[in-house]
């Protein structure tokens, strides 16, 4: 092999080796959907989700069908799907530790976190990290979640098993498929009432915020975020804040997906469009 084509060789393995996803199960390989854009210069943009209490990454599975232009790469919590045999974890900043050394261990070079009631907690928590690690992050979008409260709160995870699902069952948050099958939500509850105890424990200082500016998306019919929970995620940054009030209740997303798809899309059109211009 001559010298240039033992160099394009080089380049090459280079750039598959700087593509090839670590074997992490915090984001794992095989859930990540959309464009790579290798033929753009330099378009390494990725969306990395969380998802709500008591799901997995399978809840962003219809998502890359209404985002097509933008790479998304859901986060597996443990206890959940290909990590049933795990057990769910219980504290929020534990989990956005490994999920943030997953990331860091990519080479994204734009970075939007997205997350979805649960999932924003995780998702806050996870860009302060990173910011803390010196990475810059494009944008944080929080769906259907009150900014993070100051101080633990009193759980619901403690609740006899009715009166919590009778909760989770007013956020809409149990599939038809689960309160179909009543095994099923034996096996459920467990991660539910683990994620909630993380949700409700959270704490950080009210001072504490990122850099990267925050978009809110709430649904006009969601007790989770009225009375300005919502607009409160503007003291969580000290960059813009912009807040999105759509029709439907916590779980809008499934009520007006379209319209929802729309907001989520400009935002991250914009923080791609962001991220590629020079600094």
């Amino acid at each position: 092999m001559d010298r240039y084509a033992a160099q394009k060789h080089k380049e090459l393995t280079n750039i598959l080796e700087r593509h090839a996803s670590p074997r992490s199960p915090w984001l794992p390989a095989e859930r990540r959907a959309g464009p790579v854009a290798l033929a753009e210069h330099r378009a390494n943009h990725c969306v990395v989700c969380f998802p709500p209490a008591g799901a997995g990454a399978g809840f962003f599975r219809a998502w890359p069908s209404s985002l097509p232009r933008h790479r998304l790469a859901p986060v597996q919590l443990p206890g959940r799907e290909e990590r049933f045999g795990e057990e769910p974890m219980e504290d929020a900043k534990a989990m956005a530790r490994a999920v943030a050394a997953a990331i860091s261990a990519e080479d994204w070079e734009s970075v939007v976190l997205l997350g979805y009631s649960f999932g924003a907690l995780m998702a806050f928590e996870t860009a302060y990290l990173l910011e803390q690690q010196g990475l810059s992050i494009c944008h944080l979008i929080a769906c259907a979640r009150a900014a993070p409260q100051s101080r633990p709160q009193d759980t619901v995870a403690d609740l006899p098993d009715e009166e919590f699902l009778a909760y989770v069952r007013d956020l809409g948050g149990l599939p038809d498929e689960v309160e179909a099958e009543p095994e099923l939500i034996e096996i459920v509850l467990p991660i539910l009432r683990a994620d909630f105890r993380a949700n409700d424990s959270y704490f950080q200082p009210a001072d504490v915020c990122i850099k990267a500016p925050i978009t809110t998306i709430s649904g006009r019919g969601d007790p989770a975020t009225s009375h300005g929970r919502d607009e409160a995620w503007s003291e969580r940054t000290s960059g813009c804040h912009k807040l999105v009030s759509v029709d439907g209740g916590h779980f809008f997303i499934l009520e007006e997906p379209e319209i929802t798809f729309d907001h989520i899309d400009d935002v991250l059109a914009s923080s791609t469009r962001t991220a590629r211009s020079p600094q």
